[in-house]
């Protein structure tokens, strides 16, 4: 049996969301429901009382320990998908609460077998600005696998939206290397990406990785998360609607559409002759021992530039 996992942890306006994709999900399973196992990681099981779902309740002693010494919530993904791998097997989805689906599930397990992963879309590349910091982190200093190899991620590197995941049990050992990378990054990169590219660099590395993006919509984009929220909280509430087939119609016609933002990114090819530059330079800088040096001259320009504007 396939299995459609979600993790929820805490109270507010996130659970609204995770009930709207559970609503998703039975809609479009329609008559299939029995093909397809859906289990929910929470604390907080009451919102969920009326469905037809599976709870793995969680205690603050596991959430703790699945956040690790520094406390990094979204490590906590891995270890709930790695718990629902070894307890059911099969292929596993997972989804995070701001998502829902258009297409039936099948059409996204249909991609995850031994050796073919999924995640929810390609958004950018190491050399992109928004993920400046984590690009430094990682050309100055030598992330291993747990064989203890050196990771050869160079700034081409690409970056996958981590709302949705797809394994199968044949690929549990994956996400220990995800765990591991995952643990060497955040203790010195405190963003809220980082399990996600763990889960990037890893999945591309030793599986074939595939986009969801046209099966399962993920809205995390907080201008359209917060308006969004306001129609759940509206309809999920409202007791004079008489069924969850009708508030799933009234969500549906209101739901986040897709946006230019919501394809993939282009491939470095495709960015421009002078992308092309910068990553060639920023590589051959790297591998002669020129990079810092370079850093920290660009580093004093920058400074001098700036007392100059004062001045």
């Amino acid at each position: 049996m396939d299995n459609l996992v979600y993790l929820s942890y805490g109270r507010g306006p996130h659970v609204d969301e995770l009930v709207y994709s559970l609503h998703s999900a039975l809609y479009m399973l329609g008559p299939d429901r029995n093909s397809c196992r859906i289990t929910v990681y929470t604390d907080n099981p009451t919102a969920l009382r009326d469905l037809p779902i599976k709870i793995e309740l969680l205690t603050e002693k596991t959430l703790a320990d699945w956040a690790g010494p520094f406390d990094f919530n979204h490590r906590r993904k891995i270890f709930a998908i790695k718990h629902a791998l070894k307890k059911f097997g099969g292929r596993l989805i997972y989804c995070d609460a701001d998502t829902f689906f258009m297409k039936h599930p099948k059409k996204a397990f249909a991609s995850v077998r031994r050796g073919h992963t999924l995640m929810h879309i390609g958004e950018y590349h190491l050399y992109d600005s928004c993920a400046r910091k984590l690009a430094d982190f990682v050309q100055d200093h030598h992330l291993r696998n747990q064989a203890g190899q050196c990771w050869n991620i160079t700034l081409a590197t690409a970056m996958f939206n981590a709302g949705v995941l797809g394994l199968d049990e044949a690929d549990i050992g994956v996400l220990d290397e995800v765990l591991h990378l995952t643990d060497q990054i955040y203790p010195h990169v405190r963003i809220p990406t980082v399990e996600q590219f763990a889960f990037s660099v890893c999945l591309h590395r030793y599986t074939k990785l595939r986009q969801s993006y046209r099966i399962i919509h993920h809205y995390w984009p907080p201008e359209r998360r917060a308006l969004f929220r306001g129609q759940l909280s509206r309809v999920l509430h409202d007791c004079s609607i008489p069924s969850s087939e009708e508030r799933f119609r009234q969500l549906w016609a209101k739901r986040p559409s897709q946006t230019i933002r919501d394809r993939p990114f282009k491939s470095p090819c495709e960015r421009g002759l002078k992308k092309r530059i910068y990553v060639t330079f920023w590589g051959a800088a790297n591998r002669t021992g020129m990079l810092t040096p370079l850093k920290r001259i660009a580093a004093h320009v920058g400074f001098l530039h700036n007392n100059k504007s004062v001045e």
